[in-house]
């Protein structure tokens, strides 16, 4: 066997400090092996999960997609990475005809926090804007101020929510977009989606085509929602609250393949 140096280099390196930097001849010029990274483990596969509530005048029964593959067989398309799909049957009491607007609903997450509203469409697959559109000045003179705002970012994923719901970076209630300007204290702030000019994709059109309708209704009524919630998410954590209806209808999710 050849006699190797490593022993007596390690030995020297304890009993002298200056030969710590001594490296044998064999040990010499040997890079030390480069550490194996682990692949990453797949999301574990969650099944639709699904949840009901009601009051004297709506119904509303909904299946939520958690998982990624889910999502894609229910819209015919790969959505994209953070979203959540709720698919929603909305029901009028007899005798009730409700108006079914999207910002009605509110999707929140026990286990992040997270408070998401329905995107439209054309937020998720589209090249859209937020306009922001300011009313009246302190001095009682009438003044029209429009900001565009971009609410996509490659990809499609628009910002984050403040606590009350509202978009992240967009004024809240009674705030002029210009905090500090002469006019903020009695301006009143208007935001709207605004469309531009791209062709529709196979996305897009699906996103559209199969969205909860909205309007007056006295019929029950069915479609998609669609959130943008980032992490993984837990059945149990998911809440879907409808708003409109005092008191709010608040619908849990059951996971169907769980043992009672």
């Amino acid at each position: 066997m050849k006699p190797t140096l490593a022993p007596l280099a390690l030995t020297l390196a304890l009993l002298c400090p200056a030969s710590a930097n001594y490296l044998p001849p064999d040990v010499a010029g040997k890079e030390a092996p480069a550490k194996k990274k682990k692949p990453k483990k797949p999301a574990p596969y969650v099944p639709p999960i699904i949840g009901s509530a009601s009051d004297t005048k709506v119904t509303i029964e909904a299946i939520a997609y958690l998982d990624h593959g889910e999502m894609q067989k229910v819209l015919g398309h790969d959505p994209g990475e953070g979203f959540l799909i709720v698919q929603v049957k909305f029901k009028p009491a007899p005798g009730e005809t409700i108006r079914v607007d999207l910002d009605d609903f509110l999707l929140r997450s026990d286990r992040s926090g997270e408070i998401s509203r329905p995107l439209e469409a054309a937020q998720i697959a589209g090249t859209s804007v937020m306009v922001v559109s300011s009313q009246g000045g302190s001095q009682g003179t009438p003044t029209t101020e429009q900001r565009r705002v971009p609410i996509g970012v490659p990809g499609g994923i628009p910002g984050g929510t403040n606590p009350d719901g509202s978009p992240q970076g967009m004024p809240l209630p009674n705030q002029s977009p210009n905090v500090g300007s002469a006019t903020a204290d009695t301006s009143d702030a208007v935001a709207s989606i605004e469309e531009r000019g791209k062709k529709n994709t196979p996305l897009l059109n699906a996103l559209k085509e199969k969205i909860l309708p909205t309007g007056e209704t006295d019929k029950e009524v069915s479609g998609l929602l669609y959130f943008q919630i980032e992490g993984r998410q837990r059945p149990k954590d998911i809440e879907l609250v409808y708003r409109k209806s005092p008191p709010r209808v608040s619908v849990r999710f059951v996971d169907p393949n769980k043992k009672k």
